[in-house]
């Protein structure tokens, strides 16, 4: 019996077993990595990375709309759904999102749309023109009004999509707005008195100013500069609902107020 004896280098072998070793990790790593089922986009098509933070210091349209598309990086149709997470600084009911149906007011937890779901093809966006986020509280002038909103795949009777192996299913991206007065001096807007009587809006004003009124969808109804002191301003011609008042004093400050026509 013939034994064949095999000399093999002992540095060599060192060198292949580390060859293999890191071989077999970048395998690991490369199969491993966990890629999205679906993105956001901007109107324009650019990426809207995942959490980030959508930032405007206006609430009024167009400037306070942000138009979005959700794309399906998939190789099959998908079912997309969205919820809002966290609201701060606001109760909601002045957020409009549209996401294949529109919505005016939002309720944590609830998926949207309510009872159905947008269908996106592989490689494209959702059919459905004009989805957008649009904020029109202002807030209380002090801490910013925020959304998280969190977009994941449900399945064809509107289930989350809870597992698919290294396939990320959800989306997270946050809406908020943070005026641009809120550094201004307190005395600015802790002095305007409002009052609504009658149809009649009394303003009390510790100096001259300019006050526009806007509707939810920020159009101007009325634009009328105030005098210190008393000043009413008949608004029986204006429907009930609620509305934005912008302050604008001599130095080009700024303030908010909503208030509620019935």
């Amino acid at each position: 019996m013939v034994f064949l004896q095999m000399n093999l280098n002992p540095k060599i072998m060192k060198i292949k077993i580390f060859l293999y070793s890191i071989l077999f990790f970048c395998s690991l790593l490369l199969n491993s990595q966990n890629e999205f089922a679906f993105v956001i986009e901007s109107e324009d098509g650019e990426l809207v990375q995942n959490n980030e933070v959508l930032e405007f210091n206006s609430v009024q349209y167009p400037n306070a709309s942000y138009t979005f598309f959700v794309r399906n990086l998939t190789s099959e149709s998908i079912n997309v759904r969205a919820e809002v997470l966290n609201i701060s600084g606001t109760d909601g009911s002045m957020m409009e999102f549209c996401f294949g149906e529109c919505y005016f007011g939002l309720d944590l937890n609830t998926p949207y749309p309510i009872n159905s779901f947008v269908t996106i093809e592989p490689g494209e966006t959702q059919t459905s023109i004009g989805d957008h986020f649009f904020n029109q509280d202002p807030g209380d002038g002090t801490n910013p009004v925020s959304f998280q909103f969190r977009f994941y795949m449900v399945d064809n009777d509107g289930n989350e999509v809870m597992s698919i192996p290294e396939l990320m299913t959800d989306y997270f991206v946050t809406y908020q707005y943070q005026a641009q007065s809120f550094s201004l001096n307190e005395n600015f807007s802790e002095n305007i008195q409002l009052y609504l009587n009658q149809k009649i809006l009394t303003i009390t004003a510790p100096s001259e100013y300019t006050v526009s009124l806007f509707d939810i969808s920020g159009k101007n109804i009325l634009t009328t500069q105030l005098n210190e002191g008393i000043n009413s301003i008949d608004v029986s011609y204006i429907d009930n609902g609620i509305y934005i008042l912008k302050f604008n004093d001599d130095f080009n400050r700024l303030d908010y107020r909503k208030i509620l026509f019935n």
